[in-house]
This record gives structure tokens, C-alpha cells and sequence, in this order.
């Protein structure tokens, strides 16, 4: 891509570089400040506030702060992300093991995680996880009549919540033991646990409640309209626990006036910085607006940008409005996947091979609205623009979206690893496109795996899509048993004593 087209688009919304991070400097403070004591106690952080207030921009400079900074600690870190995709349960913490497995083998941290006591517990943790996954892995997927898929499942193997929590904190305690005894802190980090399931929720809780010494955990949580009862749940449960909550608010003038220097090279005056502090205030709406005025060739007066905001329009809006036009084809058509987004999958949605892939390719990497994740998969830079797109989505658009990501997945699936995610993503655009015959057997299938995992959220999600689907096909035989799989489910759920915060 050259020069122009860099500046017509602009800086990226994914999560600002640590050495471009701007302001948060109380925040930060009080992050680092729980180093000091985790040695004798871990130590826990619930990091706080409404999308696209700077969160995982916060959670990427504490890890800089803690392992790359030069004169810092240079403490292992082990990180890990969430994504919206019901039923991905505990992935985030298999992610965790896979850091930690990284850097047992690294020149940099391989004498202070040198132990065979460590190795031995990743690899019973590691082994416990994969087995409480098993019931929803397919050992394989096999062709029915036409193109239509079926799951030959594992058989559930007795393995349940309390072994995977009894495995996570021993690791714990034998990682904080290996801490504590070279006087080094290991820092575990998650970012966007709202999006996380109860289950999820519960192991995170439940490790906070005894985190041993040498373990400082920092975690990112949405709060404001729309993120659910979990929020509120994890809130108490944290500061039930004793564990801070650090919230974000909008940023103040001075931090705006760094944020327009250090990231897009503009000066901004006073004037100017009182109005942004006054009216949008959060970073991702802070940039669509520097973006904007790069974007249209305007200074960054109080009037241009008054001008900017007359409009009331949603930030994600005005983003999209700075984007060349094929990025904005880009974000519509990939916009109904689930993330983390395969390259395959991505390359079929766009109808793009060969030597087109490879330009796909490199476009990604210098685009401002996706990000490359570490396992080489893709999502959109900020979750705010995924769910922008979404909504303009017509209802005729979103069914023809779907029914393309569907076939896309199906023609990719012997490339693809993960298959819990194709089969939860399979399950959801069937369900989308409206394709009931597909969508009826696989989510129920998938809500009876679930059900028995005891991940009763996502067993309801998915059997209430099946019994949808089963009354559209008019299969009264599906549809009696697929609403007495979620009248199990909900007893389960209303059970007190199989109750998760």
C-alpha cells in the first residue's frame, strides 16, 4: 500500500501500541502498584468501563510495563482474549497455557520456568482441559445426503469442573512457587472476560478468591447498557473478594492534547481539547474524529471538530465514512463471522484466490478496522466496527451473508483447526441463513454436548435455536425433543445448588 493510501486511512483502531500510549497515568500507578505486594499475596485487578474507553490498550501497556519495559521488571507475562462465540468455553485459558508453554522454551524466561514440576503441571492441566472439551470435539466429520454435515462426537469422558479448576490452581501455586523463589512475578492477563461464559466466569472467580504469591492477574471487563447480567455479577464477586477495580474514565484535556500529538502528529489546542473532553471524551471516538479531519485535509480547530460532532452520529459511523471503499466492502462482507476469523474462511467470503489471497493478505496487515491475532487468525480491530456493520446489515443481507459464511466453512473444514469452533460457527450461520434442516439437528446436537458439560447457557442458546428451526420444518418429532432438552436445561439452571455467578 503506498504512502497516500496510508494517509487516506489512517491509524489503526486496534489496541494502541505501548510506545504510542497516552495518559492512564493514575491507572497505570495503580496496576503497578500491586507488583510490590503480589509477592507476599497475589494480587487481582478488575480493569473497568464502556467499549472503546481504552481498556485492552491499557492491558497492552501494563504487559509492555511489566516484561519489555527497559528497567522494568521484566516479568513473564502470560496473556490471553476472549471472544463472543457461545460455547468457547475455557479457551482463553488454553490460550494461557500456550503462553506459558512459550515462554518455558524461550531463552528469556526458560531459567526461572525450568522446573519439572511446572512441566508436569501444564501438562496435566493442558491434558484435563482438552478431555472437558472432548464432548463437543467431533473425532470427525463426515459427508451425509449432499453437502450436509453430521458430528460423530466423543464420548463424554469423566472428567468435571472441579478437576479443571483443582488443575488451573495447582499450576498456579507451582508457578507462583517458581516466582516467588527468583523474585520475579509472573502476570496472567484476559482481556474482554464479559464476553466470557458462566463457567468461565466461575474458574476466574474462583482463582481470584486464592491466588497464590508471585501470580498478579489483570482482567478487562465492559461495563454499560447491553453487556448482560455478568458484569454486574463479576463487579461484586471481585470486590467481594477484596481485589480493586480500576475505571476508566474519558480522557481529560491534557491527555487528549498527547494522544493528538504522539499518535496522529497534530497539534491541539486548549480550546480544542476542553470540547473533545466535553463531548466524546473516550479514545476510539477521539480517533475516528483525528482520522476524519486527516481523512478530509482539516485542522484540528474547535470549529471543524464541533463541525465533526454536529452530527450525532455514532462514532463506529463516522470511522466507516473515512475508509476507502473496498474496506468498506471488506467489513460488510466478513462482518457475520465469528472471531477469531480463519484465513481461509475469510479469503472464501471475498471470493478471493491465489495471487488475489496474497494481496488479501497484505491489505489486512496495514488496514486500520482488522488485526492479526497470535495464532495467525484475524478479527476486526475494535469490536465497536463489528458490531456497527452488523446492525446496517439489511435482514435480506444477513441471510445471504450467512448462508456464504456456512458454505465457506464447509469447503474449508479440512483446513481448518479448532473444530469446536467450526462446528459453534457452523450451528450459528445455519441458523442465520435460515437453512432450518441444517440448523436443527446440529445445534441440538451441539446444546445435548453442552448440557451434559454443564455449560447450561450455551446448551439453551442452542436448543432454543433448534426448537425454532424444528417448528419452521414443521418436525414435531424434533420439536418435542428439543424443548424437553430445554426444559432440562432451564431446571438445571434454576437449581440453587448448581447455581454459577
Amino acid at each position: 500500500m503506498d504512502g497516500v493510501q496510508q494517509w487516506a486511512e489512517g491509524v489503526s483502531y486496534a489496541p494502541c501500541p505501548p510506545d504510542e500510549f497516552c495518559g492512564r497515568h493514575e491507572e497505570r500507578e495503580q496496576l503497578l502498584a500491586l507488583l510490590s505486594r503480589a509477592g507476599e499475596h497475589g494480587q487481582a485487578a478488575m480493569i473497568s468501563g464502556p467499549p472503546g474507553i481504552g481498556k485492552s490498550s491499557l492491558l497492552n501497556r501494563l504487559a509492555y510495563d511489566l516484561q519489555d519495559r527497559t528497567n522494568g521488571p521484566r516479568s513473564p507475562v502470560l496473556r490471553a482474549e476472549v471472544f463472543d462465540l457461545p460455547g468457547m468455553i475455557f479457551s482463553a485459558f488454553r490460550e494461557l497455557l500456550k503462553d506459558l508453554q512459550g515462554h518455558a522454551v524461550s531463552g528469556r524466561f526458560r531459567d526461572l520456568l525450568e522446573s519439572e514440576g511446572l512441566k508436569e503441571a501444564v501438562r496435566y492441566a493442558d491434558d484435563l482441559l482438552e478431555k472437558y472439551a472432548a464432548p463437543v470435539e467431533p473425532v470427525g466429520l463426515l459427508p451425509k445426503a449432499g453437502e450436509e454435515i453430521i458430528g460423530v462426537f466423543a464420548r463424554s469422558p469423566e472428567v468435571g469442573y472441579d478437576r479443571v479448576r483443582e488443575a488451573f490452581e495447582e499450576l498456579l501455586q507451582e508457578l507462583g512457587r517458581l516466582m516467588v523463589g527468583s523474585g520475579h512475578i509472573a502476570a496472567v492477563l484476559l482481556d474482554d472476560v464479559h464476553l466470557a461464559s458462566r463457567l468461565d466466569r466461575r474458574l476466574l472467580l474462583d482463582i481470584i478468591h486464592d491466588l497464590p504469591p508471585g501470580i498478579l492477574l489483570a482482567f478487562t471487563c465492559r461495563a454499560g447498557d447491553g453487556v448482560g447480567p455478568g458484569y454486574a455479577a463479576m463487579r461484586e464477586a471481585v470486590q467481594n473478594r477484596g481485589a480493586p477495580l480500576v475505571q476508566l474514565p474519558g480522557m481529560r484535556s491534557h491527555e487528549i492534547q498527547e494522544m493528538g500529538q504522539r499518535r496522529f502528529d497534530l497539534a491541539i489546542s486548549d480550546a480544542t481539547a476542553a470540547l473533545l473532553e466535553e463531548t466524546p471524551g473516550d479514545p476510539f471516538s477521539l480517533m475516528a474524529c483525528f482520522n476524519t479531519l486527516r481523512h478530509r485535509g482539516l485542522a484540528p480547530s474547535a470549529g471543524n471538530i464541533g463541525g465533526l460532532l454536529a452530527g450525532g452520529g455514532d462514532p463506529a459511523g463516522l470511522a466507516f465514512a473515512a475508509l476507502p471503499e473496498f474496506r468498506r466492502v471488506w467489513a460488510e462482507e466478513l462482518c457475520v463471522l465469528n472471531p477469531p476469523f480463519p484465513v481461509p474462511v475469510m479469503a472464501c467470503m471475498l471470493d478471493l484466490q491465489g495471487t488475489d489471497m496474497t494481496l488479501m493478505m497484505d491489505r489486512l496487515q496495514e488496514s486500520t478496522i482488522f488485526r492479526r491475532l497470535p495464532g495467525g487468525e484475524y478479527a476486526f480491530a475494535h469490536p465497536l466496527l463489528q458490531e456497527h456493520c452488523r446492525r446496517k446489515l439489511s435482514a435480506d443481507a444477513k441471510i445471504t451473508l450467512n448462508a456464504r459464511a456456512a458454505d465457506c466453512f464447509e469447503r474449508s473444514m479440512h483446513r481448518l483447526s479448532g473444530r469446536l469452533h467450526v462446528l459453534l460457527s457452523l450451528a450459528c450461520h445455519f441458523f442465520n441463513a435460515q437453512d432450518y434442516a441444517k440448523a436443527a439437528d446440529l445445534n441440538l446436537e451441539l446444546g445435548i454436548r453442552f448440557y451434559h458439560r454443564e455449560d447450561y447457557d450455551t446448551a439453551l442458546v442452542l436448543t432454543e435455536r433448534a426448537i425454532t428451526s424444528a417448528e419452521h420444518l414443521g418436525d414435531d418429532a424434533l420439536l418435542a425433543a428439543a424443548e424437553n432438552q430445554r426444559d432440562l436445561v432451564r431446571q438445571k439452571m434454576a437449581d440453587p445448588v448448581g447455581a454459577v455467578q
